[in-house]
């Protein structure tokens, strides 16, 4: 599945912003308070939606998210997102959706022939089940507390519900534990200990020298941020779009690196999209020319640019990035 095309009309700060054949690992920079979160949020929005081909009430979703006036961009009486994809061997699928109570939903298989039926499975399978918008330790965010094991939570709450699942899958177990014992010094062992009467699940971390382990309150956020992001991304088989806000948080640079050399393997690997955004030096350092998007505001409106292979004039990113050279203004 790829991303031809993201438009977002009058949502928040997102006046009308198109995001055109995006790489699947793609990473959003600029200052506070320019709209990256806005971009996510809107995303987030429409995988909660119904999926459905007449109009259905909306206030569910404006008690989850705000009033219509809190997330319409002001002067505006309605907003629309739009995204199309390409659902091979389908063809072209288009969502749009308004607060105007409508929704259009359209699928096309090659050129003449309307496949709503398919368009329908394909945008539940996408946008419903495998979408995440992550903002690790950001219970103000939070939208729907999950207490399930399928998918963490915005907040990373029910981490040991997703993780103890995941650790009892032994290649992915073996895969978690390579990386721990790669970004956590003296780390040695990791479990879930399960309470079958209170219910209750309890992360146990075992480094060397040591035979008592470290539980939840005791780590620290760097490393319950590493627990979160490699749980998150090996929570689903299937081709995920993750959105992930500020995952530098507590991390050291060489953890940066390792995290950004991940993200950019799995969507190679398993069809992913992860998407950043961060305010990090050293994650930006790190990118590619298509892997960036730069995010500034103008008269209320965020505004983006995209680039594109070149763009860094032989600079690294972080440079081209810190001094203007990419011509989207400054990060502060």
């Amino acid at each position: 599945m790829k991303i031809q095309k993201l438009h977002i009309k009058n949502f928040k700060s997102l006046v009308d912003l198109e995001i055109v054949e995006p790489n699947p690992f793609t990473v959003f920079v600029g200052a506070n308070a320019s709209g990256k979160s806005n971009i996510f949020e809107a995303l987030e929005f429409n995988a909660f939606l119904p999926i459905s081909y007449k109009a259905e009430p909306f206030e569910q979703f404006y008690r989850i998210f705000g009033s219509k006036e809190d997330l319409l961009s002001r002067g505006y009486s309605h907003a629309e997102i739009e995204i199309t994809l390409t659902l091979d061997p389908v063809g072209s699928f288009i969502a749009s959706y308004n607060f105007e109570n409508k929704l259009t939903v359209g699928a096309r298989l090659g050129k003449d022939h309307d496949l709503h039926n398919v368009a329908h499975s394909n945008i539940n399978n996408f946008w419903i089940k495998n979408f995440s918008r992550i903002f690790i330790g950001n219970k103000k965010e939070l939208k729907l507390h999950y207490k399930d094991d399928i998918g963490l939570s915005l907040d990373g709450s029910n981490l040991e519900k997703v993780l103890k699942r995941l650790l009892q899958d032994e290649t992915k177990r073996e895969e978690i534990v390579e990386y721990l014992r790669l970004l956590i010094p003296e780390f040695e062992h990791i479990e879930i200990h399960s309470d079958n009467i209170g219910g209750t699940d309890t992360l146990l971390l075992y480094e060397k020298g040591s035979n008592k382990p470290f539980s939840r309150n005791l780590i620290s956020d760097g490393t319950y941020n590493i627990l979160c992001l490699l749980t998150v991304v090996l929570q689903s088989d299937e081709p995920q779009f993750l959105c992930i806000e500020e995952p530098e948080n507590g991390l050291t640079p060489y953890v940066i690196e390792t995290f950004v050399e991940l993200f950019r393997a799995k969507c190679e690997e398993q069809g992913h999209y992860i998407w950043l955004n961060t305010h990090s030096q050293t994650l930006v350092r790190q990118l590619k020319e298509e892997e960036l998007i730069l995010v500034s505001k103008q008269n209320g409106a965020t505004q983006i640019k995209q680039l594109r292979k070149g763009d860094f004039y032989g600079l690294r990113a972080d440079e081209a990035w810190l001094t203007n050279a990419l011509g989207a203004g400054l990060p502060w």
